[in-house]
């Protein structure tokens, strides 16, 4: 797995980009890296980009694991997942639904700039 990250500050957003493999390893290991990241501020939002990422290894346990794990940014930050695969887009919509409760809007998209526009509004 490779990850690129950008963090645009005008907007308040970071941008993760993933490639590769991903598995649920990998997973946990994105929360560890922002969590540890000192630029990484409680009120950005996340955009995270799958689309070059091959998440086939990434099970229900790995997804229930990322869901236990403290929220890195304020409940009221929005994350953005965007999969393009059907199996993806399902496993970012249990993250979402697992995830009402505990805080933080998370949705799940297939289209990169339906993601972008929605993760930087504040409305």
């Amino acid at each position: 797995m490779r990850v690129s990250r950008e963090i645009d500050r005008i907007h308040r957003v970071i941008l993760l980009g993933v490639s590769g493999p991903l598995e649920d390893a990998g997973l946990l290991s994105l929360a560890a890296d922002l969590r540890s990241d000192p630029e990484v501020k409680p009120d950005f939002a996340l955009l995270i980009d799958l689309r070059e990422a091959s998440g086939l290894a990434v099970t229900a346990a790995g997804v229930r694991a990322l869901v236990a794990q403290p929220l890195i940014l304020s409940p009221a930050s929005r994350r953005a997942v965007v999969v393009p695969s059907d199996l993806g887009f399902g496993m970012a919509r249990m993250y979402e639904m697992l995830r009402e409760d505990g805080g933080g809007a998370t949705r799940a998209f297939r289209d990169f700039a339906e993601a972008r526009r929605w993760v930087t509004s504040r409305d």
